[in-house]
């Protein structure tokens, strides 16, 4: 971008919430119709929803910004909507990004809607629980491109994700950026390329000037492939897969999912850029504190275990009588299901692996030590309220009900208590994807 980022980044507004799925289809059209930029239906999602996709621009360079990668990331359709009204009102800086830009604001209009409840007014962990829907793995639209690894096959693409494979295939992006973004924490970020020192250094300078925490504390996944923390190398199913065989378990058993759509785009094109901001909406300031705690990596990791085999135990007492009653293609069928996976996999061969690999062996930091403890009852919560969501629908007992809403309250107040999270504004959030996109696009320019 010629002209300096930073001055666009300060024309963002503020926002008090996200748009639903009706929505962001009526600010498409509006904004389609009014800057004269071309809008067409790119497919349907699984319910019959339509997809649509806007295209701004005619540079010899092609960018593919899509939004709702998983059904409770919305932060980046609101950074699509501000960037196609912003080169709406700036022509010159559109044609000189010498990109054609495609985008489309949500993949996934069926879970969209399911995550709505949450989307307006103030935005609480309780609000956040009770409202959030995120499907099961192998229900996931970006993890369910087809692979073939070593003695694995996955062919089972959703009619989602075949909408992304056919615009992946015809548009054959330079950049791509599926707009994710992460519910608790702090900032981290992928590339499925290194780029120079000078990319690194000016994104983690902008976080902090915008005051958002970045994530030093325990990655994703633990086979993540660190850059500079919190940068990572995007990964893909051969990832998940060796992870299995390290831990002693056969793949086949435990992977759920296909491919996703970084790897697939790099298959067909090996030189195109993929990206990922993972921006969180609530905080605390001890995921700042980098410094020693007094616990080791294998404490607090044998504390998680202990605590999962309790939520197994909880599970258990309404898993299997809700999926008597809920049946496929309900979306609640599916998340259950993959609780039932957890409960018979259980945590032995982690557990075994955490006691024997000297990577447990060290002092954790506080920021890690937080990320485990607070961290982990965030995505408990998370996982009960889904259970609630589930038992509702299947008409269980009040009783039942109620039990779970308790478990889901006692982990509400058990957060609040010991670590009270606060909302970094969507503005600065919006803020912080538009940054990673313009770091990228200089970034890129130098390589050259």
């Amino acid at each position: 971008m010629n002209q300096d980022y930073k001055q666009i980044m300060q024309n963002v507004k503020e926002y008090d919430s996200f748009l639903t799925a009706n929505e962001l289809d009526q600010r498409a059209f509006q904004l389609a119709k009014k800057y004269n930029f071309e809008i067409k239906e790119v497919g349907k999602s699984e319910n019959n929803n339509p997809i649509y996709m806007i295209k701004a621009g005619n540079g010899k360079k092609t960018a593919f910004l899509w939004g709702f990668p998983h059904p409770n990331e919305p932060i980046g359709s609101l950074m699509i909507d501000f960037l196609i009204e912003y080169f709406g009102e700036n022509s010159v800086a559109l044609e000189e990004s010498n990109y054609t830009w495609y985008f489309i604001y949500t993949i996934d209009p069926d879970g969209t809607k399911l995550n709505e409840g949450w989307f307006k007014g103030e935005l609480t962990v309780k609000k956040y629980f009770c409202n959030y829907f995120r499907p099961s793995a192998e229900r996931m639209i970006d993890w369910t491109f087809p692979i073939k690894y070593k003695d694995f096959e996955w062919s089972s693409p959703l009619q989602e994700t075949r909408v992304l494979m056919k615009l992946i295939n015809k548009l054959k992006p330079d950049l791509m950026y599926p707009l994710h973004n992460s519910g608790f924490g702090g900032a981290y970020f992928f590339s499925t390329h290194k780029f120079d020192n000078a990319y690194y250094n000016n994104i983690i300078h902008e976080v902090n000037n915008l005051g958002i925490p970045l994530h030093l504390g325990e990655p994703e996944e633990e086979f993540m492939i660190e850059i500079k923390k919190p940068f990572y190398l995007h990964f893909w199913f051969k990832e998940y897969y060796e992870q299995q065989i390290k831990l002693g378990v056969n793949p086949k058993d435990i992977v759920k999912h296909g491919d996703n759509s970084s790897h697939y785009l790099l298959k067909l094109k090996p030189s195109a850029v993929t990206i990922i901001g993972e921006v969180p909406y609530f905080y605390e300031e001890e995921i700042f504190n980098n410094a020693l705690s007094e616990k080791t990596r294998r404490e607090i990791w044998l504390s998680m275990i202990e605590e999962s085999k309790k939520n197994i135990e909880f599970y258990k007492k309404f898993v299997f009588e809700i999926l008597t009653k809920l049946k496929e293609p309900d979306p609640y069928y599916y998340v259950i299901k993959q609780l039932e996976q957890i409960m018979k996999r259980g945590n032995a061969p982690m557990e075994h692996h955490i006691h024997t690999s000297k990577e447990f062996e060290r002092t954790a930091t506080y920021s890690e030590v937080f990320d485990c403890e607070i961290g982990y009852k965030f995505y408990l919560g998370l996982s009960v309220g889904q259970l609630r969501r589930a038992a509702i629908k299947a008409n269980l007992a009040t009783e039942k009900i109620k039990e779970i809403e308790r478990r889901m309250e006692e982990t509400v107040n058990k957060i609040n208590k010991q670590s009270p999270l606060k909302t970094i504004p969507i503005k600065k959030l919006v803020q912080l994807q538009l940054l990673v996109l313009f770091e990228t696009i200089n970034a890129m320019k130098r390589i050259k």
